[in-house]
């Protein structure tokens, strides 16, 4: 008898009949893609379908500031992002590291790195308790995958970024970047297989103009589709467009 596993919707219009209902309860998920494929736009969804079954989400973010992600959330949907902080369904927190000003040695930026990440680790483990999050997002991991030179090293901080998530028992979305001019899913090419999902996201030239699409790349223990789906960004959020035939 096959196993039962209890699904998590993506937020997305369209997308969670793709891949037996949506992402399933715990489990960690990669969005990555090129700058400007949706990737702010896939992780908001995510959060607001849970706020609006009364899920906690909380919204990491490691490169920017809470309000650049929240203004850019509010430009795309016609959402009322406010009225859910007020009632505690969704919170933005920051975690830029804090690099020093002045030339440091190697083995001074080695300290800073493994100080890093275990403040990363232990701050992300403390505000999901603290919030009592359903839903989590990282964004993003591309960060931690370039400040961190040695590969061995590397795979181990990974690794055990994406232990500590399960452990928590929340469902999480990780974002990464696809540098231009390569195929690699990552960074650093790692993160891709440690996750339990990888959803990629495009922005490419159909006749005379661009199309945003996805394509469900990886995802255990799902009987999923693997075409490539056309997606846009509406007012009301991402909404996957079907295929007459």
């Amino acid at each position: 008898m096959a196993l039962k596993v209890e699904r998590i919707s993506t937020g997305v219009i369209g997308l969670d009949d793709k891949m037996e209902g949506g992402f399933f309860k715990g489990s960690v998920n990669f969005i990555t893609g090129r700058t400007g494929t949706g990737k702010t736009a896939f992780c908001s969804s995510f959060l607001v379908a849970g706020a609006s079954k009364g899920e906690r989400g909380l919204y990491i973010t490691t490169e920017e500031r809470e309000v650049d992600i929240r203004d850019d959330i509010k430009s795309m949907f016609d959402w009322d992002i406010d009225a859910l902080e007020q009632k505690d369904l969704i919170k933005f927190i920051s975690m830029r590291p804090e690099l020093p000003l002045k030339a440091v040695s190697g083995e001074e930026v080695a300290k800073i790195v493994k100080l890093y990440m275990y403040d990363l680790i232990s701050k992300v483990q403390e505000s999901v308790k603290k919030f009592k999050a359903h839903r989590l997002v990282v964004d993003s991991v591309s960060l931690v995958e370039v400040f961190i030179k040695d590969d061995y090293l590397r795979k181990i901080a990974l690794m055990q970024f994406v232990d500590r998530l399960k452990e928590l028992e929340v469902t999480s979305v990780l974002t990464g970047s696809i540098q231009e001019g390569t195929e690699v899913l990552s960074t650093s090419g790692l993160i891709e297989f440690l996750t339990d999902s990888v959803v990629k996201l495009d922005f490419v030239p159909i006749a005379e103009e661009f199309k945003r699409t996805l394509t469900i790349r990886k995802m255990r223990r799902t009987d999923h589709s693997v075409l490539i789906h056309h997606f846009d960004i509406t007012k009301k959020g991402i909404k996957v467009i079907e295929i007459k035939e």
